[in-house]
């Protein structure tokens, strides 16, 4: 009877392992996607957890996703106004979550962007880069460091900044042109940049 019992309990072993290792590899898998495996019934697959919302308090009140927006800044490895703005615009925008998207017009980057991206031409006839015609073309001067707040879903581009800004004045302009953005406000009727600050002409 014993040797019965022991002779079973061999058998049994490799099972107990796969199990255990099946146990081990869903947690795993759980800590790497954030998904708990356990509870998901067999034969279907996980639902994967969506991060969580990045809200910001608009001047009125109501509250938006900072993911459905972004920065998109044109810069220059040689204007020292670039060299003073852009690191406390990726600090700021660290700070909250906000993604920066930036661009070089001499090529170069700096401490805060050392890798920019370079506007392309898709047509070689054309003066201007593409991504300079889409953000200057309605008559803003072409000067570093200008950035624009970007509706990632729209791509609706509002202009931020021409220079130098400091946070809070710049935090109360990119709420205000969300909230234009999310009112849908002609871009005509928005109140001008500051005049007067730092900025590189080109």
């Amino acid at each position: 009877m014993k040797s019965k019992e022991f002779f079973f309990l061999l058998m049994m072993l490799p099972v107990l392992a796969i199990a255990g290792t099946r146990e081990e590899l869903a947690a795993l898998e759980a800590g790497k996607t954030g998904l708990s495996l356990s509870r998901t019934p067999a034969g279907k697959a996980p639902v994967p957890v969506t991060s969580p919302a990045n809200l910001m308090a608009l001047p009125d009140g109501r509250r938006t996703d900072m993911k459905n927006y972004a920065v998109v800044l044109f810069m220059q490895s040689h204007c020292q106004y670039s060299a003073k703005f852009d690191p406390t615009l990726k600090a700021w925008a660290d700070q909250h979550g906000i993604r920066v998207y930036p661009y070089t017009l001499d090529g170069g980057g700096d401490v805060a962007f050392p890798n920019p991206m370079i506007p392309r031409k898709t047509d070689r006839t054309s003066p201007l880069a593409d991504e300079i015609i889409t953000f200057f073309g309605n008559g803003l001067p072409i000067a570093t460091p200008t950035a624009f707040v970007v509706n990632v879903n729209t791509l609706n581009a509002y202009p931020l900044t021409q220079g130098v800004m400091e946070i809070p004045a710049l935090e109360n302009r990119y709420a205000s042109l969300i909230q234009a953005d999310m009112d849908q406000t002609d871009p005509a009727l928005l109140p001008p940049m500051p005049s007067g600050l730092q900025a590189t002409q080109q």
